[in-house]
């Protein structure tokens, strides 16, 4: 195998592929960069099991020139040198040739690497076969959805299945749920056609094609084993979480009898300022509200208390005070991207909603904490 090739539209590719590589793997392959170079194209995969990466490079796009010479072949490339020596180049064109399938030559005008290479039969079989039920979004939409719903999903591997973004298709209805039992984030989209499946996504995999795409549409292909996003050239493949996800509307109050509507920026930096004396390690903060006042407050018995208060609210109830996390509210009313946020509580120690105004398609639910001041 032997190309020329555009150093910085190939500094991209790797940039995008070497994602789902992992810094050690039980297999010394997946540590590698698979090169297929054939007559149109030069696909180049990056994998660690559980999520592929390949993107397709041609030999043009438009009038320009991506890839200038080439002889087809194949092989892998360790991903962290190429990487590097990609990205420090200076020439505007690169060539990668492979010696005796075990030396890969990288040059260009100034510089001339050799690095170890292993024969593309070394890489474990993949399947990247592309079937299921289709739907597409558009780039802004798919990262809305994720922005929205990714951060209340669980970083911790106990109960794999909370780390996973639980997305159902009914119809053109399609519900995106996440949560690590203590709060909730569900987002609502409509689509086009008719679909019906239920799948749990890993969290990462939906975070990190919400990076990567740019402006143009985003495919979803959903199969009983695995979800593929294509967008341009590029095709991610992930396997799905086993299990069953929570039946979260068990997390939703039927009824609100406290509702009070406040402007976000005002709230979540009140909360901001009075955090800073929040209980250790618990991050709690109280609320207290009446009709003529809306009180924000902190305590710790090693370093003192804080409180705030909030003229410009409106609210509908009795008397009512309960105490939360303020991370999690923190987040929950960023993820509503709304001037103004409506937080409406059933009880002191029963989940409460935060929602916006104007946008039915988001709930965040958030589980209250007991406090003892």
């Amino acid at each position: 195998m032997k190309l020329t090739i555009d150093r910085l539209r190939l500094l991209k590719v790797l940039n995008t592929v070497s994602i789902a590589i992992g810094q050690k793997s039980p297999t010394p392959a997946f540590l590698n960069f698979k090169f297929e170079m054939n007559s149109d194209s030069l696909a180049i995969t990056g994998s660690n099991s559980d999520m592929t990466i390949q993107s397709v490079l041609p030999l043009k796009e438009g009038d320009n020139d991506i890839i200038l010479s080439f002889i087809p072949g194949s092989t892998l490339i360790s991903s962290k040198f190429l990487l590097e020596i990609i990205r420090k180049l200076e020439g505007n064109w690169v060539t990668i040739e492979v010696i005796d399938d075990v030396i890969a030559k990288i040059s260009d005008e100034k510089s001339d690497f050799k690095l170890n290479s292993m024969r593309v039969e070394d890489y474990p079989d993949l399947d990247l076969d592309v079937e299921g039920d289709c739907v597409e979004f558009k780039a802004d939409d798919f990262k809305k959805i994720v922005t929205q719903t990714a951060f209340a999903a669980s970083t911790k591997e106990v109960r794999p299945v909370l780390t996973a973004i639980n997305v159902k298709a009914d119809g053109e209805q399609m519900e995106f749920t996440a949560t690590d039992s203590f709060r909730l984030s569900k987002k609502l989209h409509r689509v086009e056609g008719h679909h019906e499946f239920e799948v749990n996504i890993p969290v990462k995999t939906m975070s990190e094609v919400a990076k990567l795409v740019e402006n143009n549409n985003v495919k979803m292909i959903v199969s009983d084993r695995k979800v593929v996003f294509q967008y341009d050239t590029t095709s991610v493949y992930s396997r799905l979480i086993n299990g069953d996800f929570p039946k979260t509307s068990r997390m939703i109050p039927d009824s609100y009898p406290y509702v009070l509507q406040v402007g976000a920026d005002t709230f979540r930096n009140a909360i901001s300022r009075v955090s800073l004396l929040a209980i250790e390690r618990e991050n709690i903060v109280k609320v207290v509200i009446t009709r003529d006042e809306l009180e924000i407050s902190s305590k710790s018995d090693q370093i003192g208390s804080a409180n705030e208060k909030i003229s410009d609210f409106r609210y509908a109830g009795e008397r009512f005070e309960i105490s939360f996390n303020y991370n999690y509210v923190n987040e929950a009313i960023g993820a509503a991207q709304s001037d103004d946020v409506i937080l409406s509580f059933a009880g002191e120690m029963t989940a409460f909603r935060v929602t916006a105004p104007n946008d039915e398609t988001i709930v965040q639910i958030i589980t209250p904490v007991r406090s003892y001041y």
